[in-house]
């Protein structure tokens, strides 16, 4: 019986041994795990994160061109605008409607170019007519003229009868009005060719004076509408329809013309701003496009203002989406 106690002994050790692993491993020491979250709470020495709005390094603005109410906005933000597009119109109602009507005359202008071109052909070609039928009367009064005159001299001689005679004289007073009515046709015709040719050349200085109108119009419509200089994208635009344009200046319409070259403008507590350096480098995320991280640097410190600019690669990073940027200070 003494020989087992021993063994008891030992047993009993064992199973305590075991039993105090047990629990240890199930209840860790107090504090440790309050120390282990406090380690991955706290953030990374001297790094913050500051929001700001992304906007184009690159802008041009577009005043309006003349003075006057805004008619309309053919474009709005966020729109990709080509070189000579038409922003918007400035009091243009009525310089339209003149536009269109100096059209409109000068296309009445031109019809009546057009008619005097075709009377000015038909005249000529009457007048052709005319006057070669005014040749040949010519021609056929002189054949008459000769035999009356040789008939008169042979009637005067009694070597030719009187109804020879008579009939040359007939033939030769018919020829004088023929001759007559084909000369005053030919002199009719070349005075209604002059007059086409008046009526012409006053239709083509119609058309001169019409086409300057025309010219006038659109200059002053294209002075009302206001076109955009660049290629590139609608960022802003000021003013309201109806309201005045005047003062809005280069803010009427702002254009960004690259969309890779971006920054964020921040404003650091007053603490922080001083810490800004520039050319840091800096991390830009952008909430709205996801695994959107770029490299940037701070581009200048103005009136506790921090700028970052960076290069943004990706074609759906817009100006004004917001943007996280971590700066790890000196």
């Amino acid at each position: 019986m003494r020989t087992r106690w021993p063994y008891l002994a030992i047993t009993v050790v064992a199973v305590l041994a075991v039993a105090a692993f047990l629990i240890a491993r199930r209840k860790p020491a107090p504090g440790m795990e309050t120390k282990a979250a406090a380690v991955v709470q706290q953030p990374q020495p001297n790094e913050i994160t500051l929001q700001g709005k992304i906007r184009p390094q690159h802008v041009v603005g577009v005043p309006p061109n003349v003075s006057g109410f805004i008619e309309a906005f053919l474009v709005e933000p966020g729109q990709d605008v080509y070189e000579g597009q038409v922003l918007a119109r400035i009091g243009s109602e009525g310089l339209e409607s003149t536009r269109e009507g100096a059209a409109q005359a000068l296309e009445r202008a031109r019809e009546q170019v057009t008619n005097a071109e075709s009377a000015v052909n038909a005249a000529r070609l009457e007048g052709s007519r005319a006057d070669a039928d005014a040749q040949r009367a010519r021609m056929s009064l002189d054949r008459a003229q000769k035999v009356y005159s040789r008939q008169q001299l042979l009637y005067n001689e009694g070597a030719t009868p009187r109804l020879t005679y008579e009939k040359a004289a007939a033939d030769y007073e018919a020829a004088q009005k023929d001759c007559s009515i084909m000369e005053a046709a030919s002199r009719t015709g070349r005075e209604r060719l002059q007059a086409t040719l008046d009526d012409l050349a006053a239709a083509r200085k119609t058309v001169e004076a019409k086409s300057a109108e025309l010219d006038e119009a659109q200059t002053a419509l294209s002075a009302a509408e206001v076109h955009s200089p660049v290629d590139g994208y609608v960022v802003s635009r000021k003013g309201e329809t109806g309201k005045p344009a005047d003062g809005l200046g280069p803010d009427f319409f702002q254009i960004a013309t690259d969309l890779y070259a971006m920054e964020v403008e921040l404003e650091p507590k007053a603490q922080d701003a001083g810490r800004f350096i520039p050319g840091m480098p800096a991390l830009v995320l952008v909430l709205d496009v996801q695994s959107a991280a770029m490299e940037g640097r701070v581009k200048e410190i103005k009136d506790g203002r921090v700028v970052v600019e960076f290069g943004s690669p990706n074609p759906s990073i817009k100006p004004g989406m917001l943007a996280d940027v971590r700066v790890r200070l000196q």
